[in-house]
């Protein structure tokens, strides 16, 4: 005990000691008869109970009982009662004297614990006000973390976020970021009654997505539950603000970018058009000899690639709008190799290998949509290789319930982080544009039509045995 509570305590044994003699003395002096004494007694045990507590109340008891033995019992000036019934007095006055003590003690104890819960249902509701006004435009983890530290009144707070992988702090809370990441991966809720902090797991459902640990506060179980619950849902409702806005402006940029590829392709579409018709009239007409008409040959098989590639850039322009399948069953083998004769020229000199079984290999699906996806695995396979002569190796395999098309080259090498994006329209990963012209477009129709078709699409890469695309259609489609 310190100094304080010493003399703080000496002080009320002195005033107990002096009210109780008192007391005392004043209902001799004016004669009061035991059951009158009792009774004035009985309302200083009450009153001290009501003020200072159990044991104070205790206290004056034994010394109310005392005094009413020595000045108001026969014999009088002596502790010793001859009566019986004097003893059976004074043993219930001080039985209710502990017994109000006790009652009142508990009363001022859950009018204590009332009003704490009163002041945490407060804070909590303040709490959540302030969430509600949280700016977007800004962390939400951070802000979070400020207003559980000012709000909740503690000395401070320590909040990680899963998702973004980020720790932030408000007030003094000595934990390392390690000691509150690992709340997240143990998933332990803890509370430390001799440092009084807290340690709970943030969730969404049942799904962990940070933690909290709160430094320094008075807080209960049930309000640091709810503290926690409080902002978990801050958290998931920003990220569902951001997921939002991000989808909304995507699909404005899509629509954006498929407009202008249209556009694109219509102005393409008349000159090539002219052209076509320019060139096949001359061939018609059979006028031209040796070098002149090789060249205008060479015009026209030009023209007609470029009216297809137009034809392909409109197709991926209207891909996500409505996109219809016209299934037919398709010969896997012939189709990959008609689509390997028709790209020739962007495959060059690469090597091409194709490994299937020409007896099983047979899908329903759209054919123009499945040969636009193809094209583009085999032109990046042959602008991302090792070289101008680096092998490229188609198989097929079947599986129990779809059929896997894999296309494999050499000396390219795509990072785990990069896997996913590279299928993103327009998205080129740094430094690509270096080793290759692009536009970004290839990879994410290859992904669309995959989907379209119920099929998966995705990539393995290894820096020495080089990078793989998959592709799989479901055996189970039937024609429509």
């Amino acid at each position: 005990m310190s100094n304080k509570q010493i003399r703080d305590a000496a002080l009320k044994l002195v005033t107990e000691v002096a009210a109780v003699l008192s007391l005392t003395w004043a209902a001799y002096q004016l004669h009061f008869n035991l059951s009158s004494a009792t009774s004035v007694h009985l309302l200083l045990v009450t009153v001290i109970a009501l003020r200072w507590g159990f044991f104070e109340a205790s206290v004056v008891s034994l010394l109310s009982v005392a005094c009413l033995d020595y000045f108001f019992t026969k014999p009088l000036f002596a502790l010793y009662m001859a009566d019986s019934h004097d003893w059976v007095a004074l043993v219930t006055f001080e039985s209710v004297a502990l017994l109000v003590s006790r009652l009142s003690n508990q009363a001022g104890r859950h009018a204590r614990e009332s009003e704490a819960h009163r002041l945490s249902l407060q804070k909590l509701y303040e709490l959540s006000q302030n969430i509600l006004l949280l700016d977007r435009h800004e962390p939400v983890d951070q802000q979070l973390a400020m207003h559980i530290q000012a709000t909740l009144q503690v000395r401070g707070v320590a909040l990680w976020n899963a998702q973004d992988l980020r720790l932030c702090r408000s007030g003094i809370c000595d934990f390392t970021e390690d000691e509150v990441r690992s709340t997240y991966f143990t998933e332990r809720n803890e509370d430390d009654a001799l440092t009084s902090t807290s340690r709970r797991v943030l969730r969404s459902g049942t799904r962990a997505i940070g933690s909290l640990v709160i430094c320094g506060h008075s807080l209960d179980s049930a309000s640091m539950n709810a503290t926690a619950s409080l902002a978990a849902v801050a958290i998931e409702r920003a990220r569902s603000f951001s997921a939002e806005s991000n989808a909304e402006a995507a699909r404005q940029s899509e629509q954006l970018r498929s407009a202008v590829l249209d556009g694109l392709a219509h102005a393409f579409k008349t000159p090539l058009t002219t052209i076509r018709s320019s060139s096949s009239g001359l061939i018609e007409m059979n006028t031209l000899h040796g070098v002149e008409k090789r060249l205008v040959v060479l015009i026209d098989e030009e023209v007609q690639r470029l009216s297809d590639l137009t034809t392909r850039l409109l197709r991926t322009a209207r891909m996500d709008a409505n996109l219809k399948l016209k299934r037919e069953r398709i010969p896997l083998q012939q189709l990959i190799q008609d689509s390997v004769a028709e790209c020739s020229q962007e495959l060059g000199v690469h090597p091409v290998t194709i490994q299937s079984d020409p007896q099983r290999s047979t899908v329903y699906a759209d054919k123009q949509l499945l040969k636009m996806a193809l094209s583009h695995l085999f032109d990046n396979a042959a602008k991302y290789g090792g070289g101008q002569e680096s092998p490229i190796t188609i198989e097929v395999q079947e599986e129990q319930a779809e059929v896997v098309i894999s296309v494999r080259n050499e000396g390219s090498f795509i990072p785990i982080e990069e896997r996913e994006n590279i299928f993103r329209r327009f998205y080129r990963s740094p430094g690509s544009n270096l080793k290759a012209p692009g536009t970004g477009i290839g990879l994410s129709v290859v992904r669309q039509v995959t989907e379209a078709h119920k099929g998966r699409a995705w990539v393995n890469s290894d820096r020495h045995a080089g990078t793989t695309f998959f592709v799989t259609l479901p055996r189970a489609a039937k024609e429509e």
